[in-house]
C-alpha cells in the first residue's frame, strides 16, 4: 500500500507542476527564486548528501532592508499556527543565499543564511508527533521567481503527512489559502517561510 501511496501522489503531482509551469516567469527588481547552482556546487552538494534534502534560493533586495525572518508553521483547526521562528535576524544587504535543509519539518531544520556581510545558521529540533514515521509525505518548494514585498512572507516549502492513500499537492502559493489542505483532513500540513523587513528586529511582530 505504501508503494501504491507513493507512485500515485507522483503522478498526481507531476501532472499538477506540468499544467501549472507553462513558463518561467521573470524576475522584478526584488525577487527570491531557487538558486541556479555552478556544476562545482552541485557537486559538492551532492558529495554533502544534501541532494534532495536541501532547499536553496537567491535573493535580491534594495537598499532599505533591515532585517529577516525565517517561520515555520502547522496546520491547526484550519489556520497556520507558528511553532518555530518569530525572532528575526539583521540584514541590511542587497543580495544574498538561503539554504533550508530538512528531510522531515516535524522534527526540525536547519536554515543557512549567506550574503556578503552575513553568515550563520540557525538549527531547531522538535519532538515528532508518534504516528508521522508511518505515514506518507509530500513536499512542494517554491519553483519559480517571486516578487519580495516587505513585510509579506513567502511560502518557500509545504509538507503534508498523511495516513491517506492519495495526496492532493498543491503549490506553496496555496500557504495563502490554508483551507484548501483542511478540506482534505490531512494530519499534519507544515509550511515555511520568509520575511523580509525594512525594520529592524527590535520592532517585527512574531508572523501571521
Amino acid at each position: 500500500m505504501k508503494l501504491y501511496t507513493k507512485v500515485l501522489f507522483f503522478v498526481v503531482f507531476n501532472v499538477f507542476f506540468l499544467s501549472s509551469c507553462g513558463g518561467t516567469p521573470e524576475k522584478s527588481n526584488m525577487y527570491i527564486a531557487p538558486a541556479e547552482l555552478t556544476e562545482a556546487e552541485e557537486n559538492l552538494a551532492n558529495l554533502l548528501g544534501a541532494n534532495g534534502t536541501q532547499f536553496i534560493c537567491d535573493f535580491k533586495l534594495n537598499d532599505t532592508v533591515q532585517s529577516v525572518q525565517v517561520n515555520t508553521y502547522e496546520l491547526k483547526d484550519g489556520k497556520w499556527q507558528l511553532i518555530a521562528g518569530g525572532g528575526g535576524h539583521q540584514f541590511t544587504d542587497g543580495k544574498g543565499r538561503l539554504a533550508l535543509s530538512s528531510d522531515r519539518l516535524e522534527e526540525g531544520m536547519r536554515v543557512a543564511l549567506q550574503s556578503d556581510s552575513n553568515e550563520g545558521s540557525t538549527t531547531y529540533s522538535s519532538e515528532p508527533p508518534e504516528e508521522s514515521s508511518g505515514m506518507s509525505r509530500a513536499t512542494s518548494w517554491l519553483q519559480n521567481p517571486t516578487e519580495i514585498l516587505y513585510e509579506k512572507e513567502i511560502p518557500l516549502v509545504v509538507q503534508v503527512l498523511t495516513t491517506q492513500n492519495t495526496i492532493s499537492s498543491y503549490g506553496v502559493e496555496a500557504f495563502e489559502t490554508p483551507e484548501e489542505y483542511a478540506k482534505h483532513g490531512y494530519e499534519h500540513v507544515y509550511a515555511v517561510t520568509i520575511r523580509f523587513s525594512e525594520k529592524p528586529v527590535s520592532e517585527l511582530d512574531s508572523g501571521i
